[in-house]
């Protein structure tokens, strides 16, 4: 009996013990920085979406801060969910595929995306149906100040967020959140407009008038 009533006891702590290792994880299953400190990792860009995933990055250079905390000896990782196949680098580094993201940030219920790179994309009018995932692995900070950060061929509405990683364990430390992480938008070249145009090529017509008289009267 006394037996009995001892393993009912245990069970509770043995259990809770065993769980441990999948609670130091979980900020893979959201996004959100783990130990608690909010922020900790956050793109620069031009402005502002106005939506879930915060930071739009209107260039193809940005910047990515860390705050709070020395990671020096740390890898950075840059996770990439791409609205229409995986494309392009970012530092030189090309992604290489991801089988899932951080679920809070967008994930497929009922076989139809959700969250909020999904809630982003429908806000920034970016279509999205062969949606993939990738990483890029950036290698060991070597400095405390912001990261200068390159994309390369990436295609517009690339979400990208970064996470750091213990090198020796491969424990992620923190993950940047929703709202100090990117959509890379660089926009496309302007085109004139019809009036434009007109004016344009009336300038020419100008232009070429009067080369024709200045060569007659030499």
């Amino acid at each position: 009996m006394r037996a009995l009533k001892l393993f009912l006891w245990l069970s509770p702590l043995v259990l809770t013990l065993s769980s441990l290792p999948a609670l130091a994880h979980s900020c893979l299953e959201t996004v959100g920085d783990c130990c608690g400190t909010p922020h900790v990792l956050a793109f620069n860009g031009t402005g502002t979406t106005g939506d879930s995933v915060g930071v739009l990055l209107g260039k193809d250079t940005f910047s990515l801060s860390i705050t709070g905390h020395s990671m020096i000896g740390y890898d950075l990782v840059i996770l990439a969910a791409f609205p229409n196949g995986m494309k392009g680098s970012v530092n030189g580094v090309f992604f290489s595929s991801l089988g899932e993201f951080p679920k809070s940030a967008i994930g497929d219920h009922h076989n139809q995306w959700t969250g909020a790179i999904v809630n982003t994309w429908n806000a920034l009018h970016i279509s999205y149906g062969n949606v993939q995932f990738g990483s890029a692995n950036l290698g060991t900070i070597t400095s405390n100040g912001p990261i200068s950060l390159t994309a390369s061929g990436m295609p517009n509405g690339t979400a990208l967020y970064a996470e750091l990683i213990n090198p020796k364990t491969g424990k992620v430390l923190y993950i940047s959140s929703n709202s100090k992480s990117g959509i890379l938008d660089v926009g496309s070249p302007a085109v004139p407009e019809p009036g434009t145009l007109t004016l344009l090529g009336t300038g020419f017509v100008g232009l070429a008038g009067l080369a024709r008289r200045r060569a007659k009267k030499s």
